[in-house]
């Protein structure tokens, strides 16, 4: 499983998500009437999402450190200010509210287990190992960070 730590770029799991959702709500029952609302949360999970992956972004060209999640080694700084206050992974988040907006967009019940998946994933290969890295090149200061600001939300 060591194959899949920081192997691929989040951008590509994401895209690799969203099409799993998409064959999900094609080929598996669990179809439901939504009468409407899919488009409003496809709406609001991406606005969320957007919100969330610019706002980080941001905060990281202002505190002049990489943004490159493939390679957290290169991190010069940790951003704990702004929406690093609320949340340790902004960027991730923002992608998982536009998959969650898009499962419930395609009407299908079994489409967001899948969504959720990315949640999983995220953690399992790429947060802890960035995690890691970086407790390894902040020390205490990485840990009293960890200790006051959630993983997700």
């Amino acid at each position: 499983m060591d194959y899949f730590k920081l192997r691929f770029p989040p951008v590509l799991v994401f895209a690799g998500f969203a099409i799993l959702i998409w064959i999900t709500a094609l080929f598996l029952p669990g179809n439901v009437q939504l009468h409407g609302v899919e488009t409003a949360f496809l709406v609001i999970g991406i606005g969320a999402g957007g919100y969330f992956g610019v706002t980080g972004l941001s905060e990281f060209r202002r505190a002049r450190t990489t943004a490159n999640p493939t390679h957290p080694e290169n991190a010069s700084a940790i951003v704990c200010e702004g929406i690093f206050s609320k949340t340790r992974n902004p960027m991730y988040l923002g992608l998982q509210f536009i998959l969650l907006g898009w499962a419930i967009y395609q009407g299908n019940l079994f489409a967001i287990p899948v969504a959720l998946g990315f949640a999983a994933y995220i953690t399992a290969f790429q947060i802890i190992p960035e995690e890691a890295i970086l407790e390894e090149n902040f020390g205490e200061e990485y840990l009293k960070y960890k200790a006051r600001v959630r993983r997700w939300m």
